[in-house]
């Protein structure tokens, strides 16, 4: 890899760098009615950059050498002319243990997911279980021209369960997912404790009643509150979106109450905070970002190249999928900071009103407006959590919702998902206190 920038300085890159990534993967599924394989096997391969004539170019292969460096300073064409932040040199090696290794048999991870469909299967009221267990070894080497050489290697695993249930003409899906660096997930995990879930959150469904429509109060979960940080909050501070997105108007202004912060940081120590980027793709040790900060619009998520446009201290926040993608500007382990209110305070003070558990998936837009699905809430009645609700959705205007929370609980928790952007999926947590807020609810007129 060394050898290779070196050939790349001498035909005029000001600056390179190699990525090189190896991917051992393994994915299996169980269903209803079938068991199978769907990843078993190694993705391997390089990425280079050069800056160019003030041009980017790129060279992406499962081989690296001379015909790669002539490809990338051949792709670096325009008008464009590109600054980024240098960094001083360093080596490092990174590796995460596991405190639970996988020690089983693909028959053995098989028959442990088998199990979990068998358990949802014995309500008949269950058509349809998909038990998903997904093992990624993780090796990323770097380099760049700068003497940068970073080493980094984890293994992040998971298991995700969705099931649907059908009652006469009512139809319910819930879904579970839970992914950690710490090892199988299976040990890591209570995992009667996830089926309980699910079966709690279908039967809620199939018995639960439509709510009424309107704005009114309602206690957000750590999960929702977490996903809210990420989508409606989050991307909107990536730098690529933020400099002409409604945060760049609104930055160093006061958005929030004094209780209320949002960070996006590298590294938590919770099982499910897997957006854990100690380096970033562009061999950027990573910093917490202070998005929001007592109220305020503080800081951005940048690359090298925004570090350098707005100023911004490099906070390492590029990331890609892969050898093969472009390095985008992508959130780590996003969250609301906790308070020093109690949930139950949160929920005694709603006369009438929801508490939102889970979310179910949703959508934002770059004026900041958000609607979210959601798989388990609650009526409110007079300070206490009364019958279970279905068919709800939430919604609101991002900077309009933050400056209306009352409240926010000591209680904190982080949760995984999956961040598209870009064609692209990187692993991310999301993660908050309860929150007591007003905002949209979607039901009957």
């Amino acid at each position: 890899m060394i050898e290779v920038l070196k050939k790349a300085e001498n035909l005029g890159a000001i600056f390179a760098d190699v990525r090189h990534y190896r991917y051992d993967e393994l994915s299996l599924v169980v269903t209803e009615n079938r068991k199978y394989v769907t990843t078993n096997g190694v993705d391997e391969g390089y990425s280079l950059r050069v800056l160019y004539n003030g041009n980017w170019g790129y060279s992406n292969s499962t081989k690296l050498g001379d015909e790669e460096v002539r490809n990338a300073i051949n792709s670096a064409y325009g008008d464009e002319k590109v600054n980024i932040t240098f960094l001083p040199s360093k080596k490092d090696k990174v590796v995460i243990k596991q405190e639970k290794p996988l020690s089983k048999s693909l028959e053995e991870i098989m028959s442990d997911l088998d199990k979990i469909k068998g358990e949802l299967l014995k309500d008949e009221r269950v058509k349809s279980v998909n038990v998903r267990y997904f093992h990624e070894g993780v090796k990323k080497d770097y380099a760049s021209t700068e003497g940068r050489e970073i080493y980094q290697e984890y293994v992040l695993s998971g298991i995700s369960i969705s099931a649907v249930a059908r009652e006469g003409d009512i139809v319910a899906s819930s879904f579970y997912s839970a992914y950690t660096y710490k090892g199988y997930p299976l040990e890591v995990f209570d995992i009667n404790q996830m089926i309980e879930t699910l079966r709690k959150r279908l039967n809620n469904q199939l018995k639960g009643k439509t709510p009424k429509a309107g704005e009114f109060d309602v206690v957000l979960g750590p999960d929702v509150v977490g996903v809210f940080s990420h989508e409606a909050l989050g991307h909107l501070a990536e730098a690529d979106l933020a400099v002409n997105g409604i945060l760049g108007q609104l930055r160093g202004k006061k958005i929030a109450p004094d209780y209320v912060s949002v960070h996006d940081s590298p590294k938590m120590d919770y099982n499910m905070a897997i957006g854990l980027t100690p380096y970033d793709d562009e061999g950027v040790e990573g910093r917490e970002v202070k998005i929001v900060e007592k109220g305020i619009v503080s800081e951005f998520l940048v690359d090298r190249y925004y570090s350098t446009f707005l100023g911004e201290r490099p906070t390492g926040n590029a990331r890609a999928e892969d050898f093969r993608s472009p390095i985008l500007i992508r959130m780590r382990n996003t969250f609301m900071l906790p308070g020093d209110r109690k949930v139950e305070e949160l929920i005694s003070e709603i006369k009438e009103g929801y508490y939102i558990v889970s979310p179910l998936g949703g959508q934002t837009s770059p004026d900041g407006t958000f609607q979210f699905g959601i798989q388990e809430g609650y009526y409110i009645h007079n300070g206490e959590i009364g019958e279970p609700i279905r068919n709800m959705g939430i919604s609101g205007y991002t900077i309009e919702t933050l400056g209306r929370i009352k409240g926010v609980s000591k209680e904190f928790d982080v949760w995984p998902g999956f961040c598209g952007k870009g064609g692209q999926s990187v692993p991310v947590g999301t993660g908050g206190p309860y929150i007591s807020v007003k905002v949209k609810v979607g039901g009957y007129v």
